[in-house]
């Protein structure tokens, strides 16, 4: 800020000093050539021979209190016919306007000097009158002194209000830069805004929440990690102590049957690390904007046909996928991820005979919106514990099956990050839904029905 500071103060000091100093050179100019005339008058009947000046006419012109001023009155040919020598010596140029005003530095001390061609009887005469400079300096140094010592004493009072109010604006900067170098110690705290000025106001505004989400960030970072040692350590111990026990049968039908213990728990164990990489990629502080593309649930969907038509053979589930086009703007990792998992949710928890169907499609109007369905004639959830069942690693009590209770969270945590709305009921409750064949694999189950309605503004 300094810079432009001194340079509006050396503008406002030297323009007035100029402007006015200006008004006057051409005032003490004036009253120079006044006397010029006056003696022109005075000689303008005499004979060039015969110039006089009488003594009173001569006070009257040489009477200054501050400067010495002399004169001359010189014929055409240059020869002095009253006055002082002393300004014959320097020859008018040719071609000077008349009348001449210049500054002549020949003499001992700088004169100004008006030079005046003027007729005196019958010929032209040269009237040369001069000054020294004195009042001239003296005005300069009186009107320099008024321009500059007020800007002066205003730049002073200008640079220190500069540095006292950048001081205290970035004081509370200075205070986050401490906290920031106090991260890995004591952890990063926001800032009341109140305590910085009106100007810093935003700014700390703007690292308050960039300290939350940070702070989010590393939490979430650090529970990721700590859950994910948790529940991997249980299905690793399994693992190992599945292979060890094969390693020690010696029976090949008993080794067959250990080989098969070890193969579905390394099953479980991949599972469980694909469902925690799952979660630790929906989460909101680790998604970029720029991964958000036009994709289509109905064409996501479609490439979990081949394994969920395999899964449900072995299970003996009548799987069906009802797909109509579901456009919309979203991350297509984390989507196909959702659809996966409401799938094998509804896979592993419907009983064999079961039914589990795939729905998507979209609602046209003024603000369409896209959606999709897994219904089931499972078990179905109690609504008391639909909340719950949405929790990381949270099973419902009676639940079969060997889930990790990571399933519906995850579709939980990318509904949240492309602001889709997600429910759950009984998909009896469906609006159209047709009654299940009473048989004893269906009969009294109420089924699941998920049902996930995207946003207008992600369409």
């Amino acid at each position: 800020m300094l810079p432009p500071v001194f340079l509006i103060i050396v503008l406002s000091a030297v323009l007035p000093y100029a402007l006015a100093l200006r008004p006057a050179e051409e005032a003490f100019d004036r009253a120079l050539g006044d006397g010029a005339y006056a003696l022109g008058t005075i000689i303008k009947s005499q004979a060039a021979a015969a110039v006089s000046i009488d003594a009173q006419a001569e006070g009257a012109i040489r009477s200054d209190s501050l400067d010495q001023v002399l004169f001359a009155v010189m014929d055409a040919q240059g020869r002095l016919l009253a006055g002082d020598r002393q300004l014959t010596a320097q020859p008018r140029p040719a071609g000077a306007p008349n009348p001449w005003i210049h500054t002549s530095l020949s003499g001992p001390a700088p004169m100004r000097v008006f030079v005046l061609r003027s007729p005196c009887a019958d010929q032209m005469c040269e009237i040369r009158i001069a000054e020294t400079m004195n009042k001239r300096d003296a005005l300069q140094r009186g009107a320099l002194l008024a321009a500059v010592l007020p800007e002066l004493i205003l730049g002073l009072f200008i640079v220190l209000f500069v540095f006292v109010g950048v001081r205290r604006a970035l004081a509370p900067l200075q205070t986050y830069t401490t906290r920031l170098l106090q991260l890995g110690e004591l952890g990063l705290y926001g800032m009341n805004p109140r305590d910085a000025v009106e100007e810093v106001r935003p700014l700390v505004g703007a690292l308050n929440h960039l300290a939350t989400e940070l702070k989010a960030a590393a939490d979430s970072q650090q529970r990721f990690l700590s859950t994910a040692a948790h529940q991997l350590r249980t299905p690793l111990a399994g693992l190992k102590a599945a292979a060890d026990l094969a390693r020690l049968t010696v029976d090949p039908d008993q080794m067959r049957a250990q080989l098969v213990q070890v193969s579905r728990s390394a099953d479980r164990v991949a599972r469980l690390a694909g469902q925690l990489l799952a979660l630790a990629r929906a989460e909101p502080q680790v998604q970029k904007p720029e991964e958000r593309v036009q994709c289509n649930l109905a064409e996501l969907a479609e490439d979990l046909i081949d394994d969920g038509l395999r899964v449900a053979q072995t299970a003996n589930i009548d799987l069906g996928f009802e797909l109509a086009s579901a456009p919309l703007v979203g991350h297509p990792l984390l989507l196909r991820e959702l659809l996966a998992n409401l799938l094998d949710n509804a896979l592993r928890y419907t009983p064999n005979g079961g039914r589990v169907t795939l729905r998507t499609g979209s609602d046209p109007g003024a603000q369409p919106t896209s959606w999709l369905e897994v219904e089931d004639d499972g078990p179905g959830i109690p609504a008391d514990q639909r909340q719950s069942a949405l929790q990381r690693f949270v099973r419902l009590p009676g639940s079969s099956g060997q889930g990790s209770g990571l399933g519906l969270s995850i579709v939980k945590e990318i509904c949240d990050s492309h602001g889709a709305a997600l429910t759950l009921t009984h998909a009896s409750d469906r609006a159209g839904a047709t009654p299940a064949p009473a048989n004893e694999t269906t009969l009294g189950r109420p089924g699941l029905l998920v049902r996930i309605t995207f946003a207008a503004s992600e369409v």
